[in-house]
């Protein structure tokens, strides 16, 4: 049996780019989707865009994109970029080699359960330009985290965020209009606790809420999408693996290759999913089916735009 975590998951299994959708054949209506040819344009609005801050990134051993963060104007240290996490995080060897002051014991939800964590009040934190002061930090050991902390979401509010995999970079910008740039298409999307979550979306023919988690390796989906996509695909293989949270908790999961994960105009074909009941899906109510889509999907991109202002994701592909 495999081992898999936020980290890592049996690789080797098939992703590419196709132009032609799935079939909703013998498949309950609520879940049917007409799956259309969506063509790709470009898409002119009022450019009114303020300067972008730029910041170089690196990928971790695990494939998802770092930046640098300034604590107390020491480092850089290398924050993963998760858009998936409410709340920034610091591992406990640089709060102690930093002698950050210790705060109160807080809930931290993590993908598979709840636990009370220690936190650590950080006077400043620099990203790029900006300087965020008096910031409390939840605090976990670099080997769950598998980089020097976590940049959530608290720190990347109401801003417009490009993960560029091309140049190894990330733009952030406050939200705003923009021209839709050539060989990119773009999604609308809905607030729900802070992230952002794709309206047009399938798995399969299955309609989905899909979830874009940059900190993720893997894309996940939840128990009301396995029970779908057995249906769907009866004689598919679905192998058993166990899930690890940073917390440290174990939940059983099943991995399988699905032929078609739609966002939008954009698809994705022979996609590996797993599936696990996690908590946060739990937290952000979500019973029907859902997605977290990771970077194993997130990655084949040139870029991926999120504007939590605007609700809106941008997929960018070279012309190549």
């Amino acid at each position: 049996m495999s081992m898999i975590d936020r980290r890592a998951l049996a690789a080797g299994l098939g992703l590419g780019l196709a132009g032609a959708g799935s079939s909703a054949r013998a498949y309950p209506r609520e879940y049917r989707t007409t799956d259309p040819q969506i063509p790709i344009v470009a898409e002119v609005r009022p450019n009114v865009v303020p300067p972008n801050q730029t910041i170089e990134t690196s990928r971790d051993p695990y494939r998802r994109m770092t930046a640098p963060v300034l604590l107390n104007r020491q480092g850089p240290y290398y924050f993963v970029v998760d858009t998936g996490a409410n709340q920034s995080v610091v591992c406990q060897e640089i709060a102690t080699a930093l002698a950050l002051a210790p705060g109160p014991i807080l809930p931290l939800h993590g993908v598979a359960d709840v636990e009370d964590t220690p936190t650590v009040m950080v006077p400043d934190v620099k990203i790029g330009s900006t300087v965020d002061k008096d910031v409390l930090m939840p605090v976990l050991p670099r080997a769950a985290i598998g980089a020097d902390g976590i940049l959530g979401l608290d720190r990347l509010r109401n801003q417009r965020l490009k993960l560029d995999f091309q140049h190894h970079r990330l733009d952030i910008q406050r939200s705003h209009f923009a021209v839709l740039p050539p060989f990119t298409s773009s999604v609308s999307g809905r607030q729900r606790s802070g992230q952002l979550t794709i309206v047009d979306a399938d798995l399969a023919g299955i309609r989905v809420s899909a979830f874009l988690d940059s900190g993720a390796e893997r894309t996940i989906g939840n128990p009301a999408l396995l029970e779908l996509a057995v249906l769907r695909n009866p004689t598919n293989k679905f192998y058993e693996v166990p899930v690890i949270s940073v917390t440290g908790k174990t939940l059983p999961g099943k991995v399988a290759v699905l032929p078609v994960l739609r966002l939008g105009s954009v698809r994705l074909v022979d996609i590996a999913i797993t599936f696990a009941d996690l908590h946060v899906f739990q937290i952000w109510g979500l019973r029907g089916p859902a997605v977290l889509v990771g970077m194993d999907a997130l990655s084949v991109f040139d870029s991926v735009t999120l504007d939590f202002g605007r609700a809106e994701v941008w997929f960018e592909l070279a012309p190549r």
